[in-house]
């Protein structure tokens, strides 16, 4: 199975690698440049759970003459779906398929509106990672990953994914029903990456805070809401419960976190944001979810600046020098 991970960020470097160090042929893309470049001077560094590695594999900008594979994995932030899409249908053989394991709601959607829903695979996964550095990343936590065709039904490209993910030492659960997987996450992401970015805390410090705890409580009640009103049952029957437990255990900065620190742009619209979108079309108000989108798009903008204008100054310093 020839494999192309979409997105060769800190999650997509790490089930790359990992696919990789397994055996399978993958090659990472990723707009990145001076990350793509590492890779290919010296290798993926992966570390954290599965020990320190320098894994070589092919790493690309772009998919410009490459022979066509067999899967995409699609792991690039919410934002560039749509185009992410568009490179998955270049380079897939005709009965290729993409997976989409990303974050938030819509992906799925937005994949097979390019591809055809019979060429989209769904998922879900509870790992995570970071990037210490370019052409570096770090497996911070280790999780389920749920997979499921969006019919519902078996088959044998999913039963080749899972083996796949399996040998790479991934713990892959199929599931008939992914789209309440993926809402699933979706609440929990909802509930807990927009607090740690617009805080600074990282989960276990939520927990422990009362006033950021409450608001947490605050947007999950209105998370349960729309999925009450969508007649969406989650394979989870007490999220909040999942949510609080969660963030009592993990000390791990989610990717929202991340994203604002380096001053790049958020996935809010695809997760609060969307949770919006989706109450306003059942006449459903949700104030706290659409407080905390607002308030992270704000800090999304200042911090874009700020990192924009040190970049500046850095350079005229350079010139000056």
């Amino acid at each position: 199975m020839r494999i192309a991970v979409v997105g060769a960020g800190a999650m997509g470097s790490v089930y790359g690698g990992l696919l990789s160090r397994a055996g399978y042929d993958v090659t990472l893309l990723d707009i990145r440049r001076e990350h793509i470049a590492a890779i290919a001077a010296d290798g993926l560094r992966l570390s954290g759970i599965a020990g320190d590695h320098v894994i070589r594999l092919p790493a690309q900008i772009d998919a410009a003459g490459l022979p066509p594979f067999d899967l995409a994995i699609i792991f690039v932030d919410a934002n560039a779906t749509a185009a992410a899409a568009a490179t998955a249908a270049g380079l897939l053989k005709p009965d290729g398929a993409a997976l989409t394991l990303q974050n938030g709601i819509g992906n799925l959607e937005t994949l097979a509106t390019t591809l055809g829903s019979a060429r989209v695979l769904g998922g879900v996964t509870m790992n995570s990672a970071n990037m210490p550095g370019a052409g570096q990343a770090q497996h911070s936590h280790a999780g389920p990953t749920w997979l499921g065709e969006l019919d519902g039904k078996p088959s044998p490209r999913l039963a080749a994914i899972v083996e796949a993910l399996t040998r790479a030492g991934f713990e892959t659960i199929v599931t008939d029903d992914v789209q309440a997987h993926v809402w699933n996450k979706f609440v929990l992401n909802c509930a807990i990456n927009p607090l740690c970015a617009i805080t600074g805390l990282v989960p276990g410090e939520i927990a422990v805070t009362p006033e950021v705890d409450r608001l947490q409580t605050l947007l999950v009640d209105e998370l349960m809401a729309v999925v009450r009103a969508k007649g969406l049952t989650l394979p989870d029957p007490d999220p909040l419960g999942t949510i609080k437990g969660h963030c009592r255990a993990r000390y791990n900065r989610p990717s929202m976190m991340q994203h604002v620190e380096q001053g790049r742009r958020t996935e809010i619209d695809a997760l609060n944001g969307a949770l919006v979108r989706e109450a306003a079309a059942l006449g459903m108000a949700v104030p706290y979810n659409d407080a905390i989108a607002r308030a992270i798009k704000g800090l999304e903008k200042q911090r874009m600046q700020t990192v924009a204008r040190t970049a500046g100054e850095g350079g005229e310093r350079q010139r000056a020098g």
